[in-house]
């Protein structure tokens, strides 16, 4: 009886390990689990050298962008611009030539997709300080416009502490008050690069996850 009973346990006990470990059950695939780095409560930043070109004003420019944003949740962030002018080549027929521009904006973003790829589209409200030399009266001015601006991108995060994006950005100004009557500051901008992120909420784990980058 005793020499019965005790295989009989033995496969009791294995079947019930089985059902609440389905890795022990050699029939049972598991998924692998994989980190999902964008999460509610990222901090994100970076800055980089941003190519642009003037719509009216007939000109290439380079620019050094940045930004810094904050995570809401898995739709939403709220997210911040600078792009400062460093230089550009003007054709024949621009009006305007700049010896500073800086450009200031504030907006809500919506990003899309599952996992570590992620696609965002934003609109965003903010200020174009221009200072630049009127041929015509032979001295500089400088004019605060209001402005806003458009952007889509893409972004792949890869580890806890950083990501690569890619994105263009349309911006809207006007500079007005100057010798040829108001004139359209317009201009596209590509940037793309790598971003630096931290995580700010605490995050609960039941399981362990090794936190290297996954490419």
């Amino acid at each position: 009886m005793v020499k019965f009973f005790i295989p009989l346990v033995v496969m009791q006990l294995s079947f019930a390990f089985s059902q609440e470990l389905p890795g022990l059950d050699p029939n049972k695939k598991t998924t692998p689990i994989h980190a999902s780095y964008f999460r509610p409560g990222l901090i994100k930043a970076s800055a980089t050298i941003s190519p642009g070109r003037m719509i009216q004003n007939d000109a290439n420019t380079i620019n050094l962008s940045g930004f810094l944003e904050y995570i809401l949740d898995e739709n939403y962030s709220v997210r911040g611009d600078v792009i400062q002018f460093l230089d550009a080549k003007f054709g024949s027929n621009s009006v305007i030539t700049p010896n500073f521009q800086n450009r200031l904006y504030v907006g809500v973003f919506r990003h899309f997709g599952k996992g570590n790829l992620r696609w965002y589209n934003g609109i965003q409200a903010g200020t174009t300080v221009t200072n630049y030399a009127d041929n015509f009266l032979l001295e500089r001015k400088t004019y605060v416009a209001p402005s806003f601006g458009i952007k889509t991108g893409l972004a792949y995060y890869v580890w806890d502490y950083f990501h690569f994006f890619a994105d263009i950005s349309y911006v809207n100004s006007t500079l007005r008050g100057t010798s040829f009557g108001s004139q359209h500051m317009d201009e596209l901008f590509f940037s793309a690069g790598l971003g630096f992120q931290i995580q700010t909420r605490k995050q609960v784990k039941n399981f362990r996850i090794i936190g290297t980058p996954s490419f």
